[in-house]
């Protein structure tokens, strides 16, 4: 045992000299090689012309960080600043306050030295990437442009404009932003972007930048913003200065402090002031800290619309998985286009902007962006708004461009309008008679399915007025579409269900616009049928209670369909149940459905409070139609013995109860005499045993459809025919046909 102590003990000691002599090699075999130079400041300080950039350096308390860590400096000359300066108002950094300093300064710096492919091909956590497209990480190559800096912008005082969900209104507040990510644009990031490698697209964001300048055949364009990394004055070849602390690259001019496009806006609304004025509708000042010297700042966001104020862009999340690719882009009216776009829509029918309803605000705001970065040279290609709409613009539309921190700003010359204006609901974002039903398909998210130009849509247009006195309002403190009870008379928001059924019960898929005629039946998107004819239109509710929606007028839309103005809504909240307890002529079958308890008359809606019945088997299937025999037809089968006169106790006899309920109603189809359905067999509701006593079948009956003439042989033969006046009774999910004699489901 001891012996072994003593042999760790000498083989510690041998590792530990190993580890010294090891040091000392170590150290000679890695010092600073001459031809490297000093470090980034000495050479600043030795070429002498770097002198302005030194001082910021200075005053912004980071030569000592940069003297002793690494760092990729972007450095402009003396005369370079003193241009700057002259464009500011200044003289010298001595005229910038410490906060100007440390934000204009931190533009010019990267942590971390990198040289030229580095920067180039950028590397993410958890990303696909590099310059190698025959492996998987050459899947983002060089579109990693974005360089997180430790710049921010200085904090500004603002006052809230409008309602916030913090009620801040008149509030002032002191707004500070994220850090800023400056874009690097280099020709790798222009052939893999798809835009133009020799600059155009370029200089048309940076108006008055360079690009190429005075570099070699060999040399590829490289920008820092707005500047032009230019050559290195000792290798002319090289764009890059490696330093013993890193590497400098010399700009032709200062990066400035750089705006995000909320703030380029917020600065500029003599030309952009109606469209920020619009956003600040979605403004929010959640996020809050406590600076230095005790003052709360609140960092600004928009809810709904693009976050214009996010400084990292689309790419939202943990930012070190997200690539630092996107950009927004926005194509932003100036103010005497907007106001004219204004005067010829919304202005026709609302007096102000407060009273326009907010979703008409958003696709206004939300069309004019994209979030991703837009090339003028890829719009010959075309382009795609933010709704995934193929749009119209060209570089012709556009004035000039301004990249800011987070995005381009493109002025443009027009208002660039979604599809859900231009297609067939696009009176209703206008027109303030019909804004309940515009917020009714916004929020069931069916204002895309009538915006599809190449899918023709028929929607019935109903006014506020005719929707509250049915029963429907919106009610914009709570920003909710509500429903009167009939129980008790009180407003509650809809159920997502009957807002749903209500939404899609106003649409047709397909071009509808003569209503005259003795009528036909449809499907509607909600899968209810309606009824149409003599310029009347009928859904089962509607039927039900003689209130059929009259046709006031047929809007056709060139690009998709109609909107068809009625004077009432579209009504289905009328189902099965509801009718079987409302006929008296068929009360019968109906008593015998609940014997059998196949039918609750105590279902109570939970927002509603209406007592509503409901037959239990129908939520297996989305579409039946029920053969519903009358009070005649019942006392018929009774002294036929076809049903016992009294309900039967035993097991046995309930379940020929239940076959023969259930043979009266047909599965999966809805059926009406109208001819259109083709004759065939029909699977009914009652199921039984195959042969083999595993398989389960569904009993059939055959329906022969003569317009106005429909009759059905049942399993034992016996032909039924449907009188037309007691057929086609709409209700939700289907239809009901009142029957003389009932079906027989045996031989």
């Amino acid at each position: 045992m001891k012996k072994s102590v003593k042999l760790i003990l000498v083989a510690m000691f041998a590792i530990g000299m190993f580890g010294m002599t090891g040091c000392e090699d170590h150290q000679e075999r890695y010092e600073t090689p001459p031809w490297l130079g000093g470090s980034s400041i000495e050479i600043l300080t030795e070429r002498g012309n770097y002198t302005t950039f030194l001082a910021l350096m200075e005053k912004a308390n980071y030569t000592e960080p940069i003297s002793k860590q690494l760092f990729s400096l972007f450095v402009p000359n003396d005369a370079a600043f003193d241009a700057y300066f002259k464009s500011i108002g200044k003289n010298s950094v001595n005229d910038l306050t410490k906060d100007e300093a440390v934000s204009l300064f931190t533009l010019h710096v990267l942590r971390n030295p990198r040289s030229r492919f580095n920067l180039v091909y950028e590397f993410a956590w958890n990303e696909f990437q590099g310059p190698y497209q025959d492996i998987k990480m050459g899947e983002y190559a060089s579109l990693f442009h974005r360089k997180e800096t430790p710049s921010t912008s200085i904090p500004y005082p603002e006052v809230v404009k409008y309602d916030t969900p913090s009620q801040r209104r008149g509030t002032e507040l002191l707004i500070y932003t994220g850090t800023k990510n400056v874009p690097l644009f280099t020709e790798e990031f222009f052939t893999d972007y798809g835009g133009d490698i020799n600059g155009s697209d370029y200089v048309f964001m940076y108006p008055g930048s360079t690009w190429k300048k005075d570099y070699t055949s060999n040399l590829k364009g490289m920008n820092w913003h707005n500047a032009q990394v230019i050559p290195n004055p000792k290798i002319p070849d090289e764009l890059e200065v490696r330093t013993a602390s890193g590497f400098i690259y010399f700009l032709d001019r200062v990066v400035p402090i750089m705006p995000n496009i909320e703030e380029y806006m917020r600065n500029n609304q003599d030309k952009f002031g109606i469209y920020y004025d619009i956003l600040q509708r979605f403004a929010l000042y959640g996020t809050s800290k406590v600076d230095e010297q005790q003052r709360v700042q609140y960092q600004k966001s928009y809810q709904q619309v693009f976050d214009l104020a996010h400084e990292r862009g689309p790419s939202a999340g943990n930012a070190g998985v997200i690539p630092p690719q996107n950009m927004w882009t926005a194509f932003l009216p100036t103010n005497d286009v907007m106001q004219n776009y204004l005067n010829n829509t919304v202005f026709k029918y609302y007096s102000t902007l407060d009273s326009v309803p907010t979703v008409t605000l958003f696709y206004i705001l939300q069309t004019q962006l994209s979030r991703s970065l837009v090339l003028m040279s890829k719009l010959k290609k075309g382009y795609f708004n933010a709704f995934g709409d193929a749009t119209n613009i060209s570089q012709s539309d556009i004035s000039s461009g301004y990249m800011c921190s987070n995005g381009v700003v493109y002025e443009s010359k027009k208002v660039l309008e979604p599809n859900v204006f231009t297609c067939v609901p696009g009176l209703l974002f206008v027109d303030k008679n019909y804004s309940t039903l515009l917020y009714v398909l916004q929020k069931t998210n069916n204002l895309s399915v009538l915006s599809n130009p190449d899918s023709h849509v028929t929607l019935f247009a109903s006014t506020n007025k005719t929707l509250e006195e049915y029963g429907i309002r919106y009610n914009a403190t709570g920003d909710r579409i509500e429903f009167r009870s009939p129980a008790d008379g009180k407003w509650n928001a809809m159920s997502t269900l009957d807002l749903n059924f209500f939404a899609q019960d106003q649409i047709f898929k397909g071009g509808l616009s003569d209503f005259g005629g003795d009528g036909t039946f449809v499907e509607n998107l909600s899968g209810n049928y309606i009824k149409y004819g003599n310029n009347k239109i009928a859904a089962g509710e509607n039927q039900f209670s003689r209130n059929l929606a009259g046709v006031d007028d047929v809007v056709k839309n060139e690009r998709n369909g109609f909107l068809i103005k009625v004077n009432k809504p579209i009504q289905s909240r009328f189902v099965m149940g509801q009718y079987l307890v409302s006929d008296p002529e068929v009360s019968e079958f109906t008593a015998l459905l609940v014997k059998a308890n196949l039918l609750d008359l105590r279902t109570r809606d939970a927002v509603t409070k209406e007592v509503i019945p409901n037959l239990k088997f129908l939520a297996v299937a989305k579409y039946w139609t029920g053969f519903i025999p009358t009070n005649t037809a019942m006392q018929k089968a009774r002294e036929e013995g076809i049903i016992p006169e009294k309900y039967p106790t035993s097991t046995a006899g309930k379940d020929s109860i239940n076959s023969f309920i259930m043979y009266h109603f047909v599965k999966d189809d809805v059926v009406f005499d109208d001819g259109v359905s083709q004759k065939g067999i029909y699977k009914t509701n009652r199921t039984y045993k195959d042969t083999d006593g595993k398989t389960t079948l569904n009993a059939t009956v055959a329906i022969s459809n003569i317009p106005k003439n429909l009759s059905l042989t049942d399993v034992s033969e016996q032909v039924v025919k449907l009188d037309h006046a007691k057929a086609n009774i709409l209700v939700r999910k289907g239809v009901c046909h009142k029957i003389d004699t009932v079906l027989k489901y045996y031989k």
